[in-house]
């Protein structure tokens, strides 16, 4: 009886191999067209920040913005290749609409990923809305 079932418990073994295998397959990579997760170099006006985002399944979003020195909390979601964010609240809970006219209720972060890989789209600045670019850091 033990001699009969060896086959067949090998079988099953590889069969759950090969199923893990294609389900990890199957889930998206980070650094994809479809997958935002990473740290990203954000162009401003001229300025750089910093840009961490972690996408787990499905299209919502979270992430930290490294800016004037400030952390600031940000969620939203990624749907055909649009990424929305909105600001919570900067991990050091000072206010972060500092110096915008609007007391801090700026309009979201908008971006669309491009064929290359790289982000483009606008955010709030105490000067109104502005053009940004984003690409991913480069691992050395």
């Amino acid at each position: 009886m033990l001699k009969s079932l060896v086959p067949v418990l090998i079988v099953g073994a590889v069969g759950a191999f090969v199923l893990s295998a294609a389900t990890a397959a199957a889930q998206t990579p980070a650094g994809s067209l479809t997958n935002l997760t990473g740290v990203w170099v954000m162009e401003v006006e001229g300025h750089q920040f910093g840009l961490e985002l972690d996408q787990k399944d499905g299209p919502a979003v979270e992430g930290v913005m490294l800016a004037m020195g400030r952390r600031v909390l940000l969620v939203g979601d990624y749907v055909e290749r649009v990424l929305t964010l909105k600001g919570e609240r900067p991990e050091d809970g000072v206010g972060h609409g500092h110096g915008s006219e609007d007391g801090g209720k700026a309009g979201p972060i908008v971006a669309t990923m491009k064929d290359d890989g790289t982000l483009e789209g606008e955010l709030s600045t105490n000067r109104g809305r502005t053009k940004w670019t984003g690409t991913r850091l480069k691992k050395p």
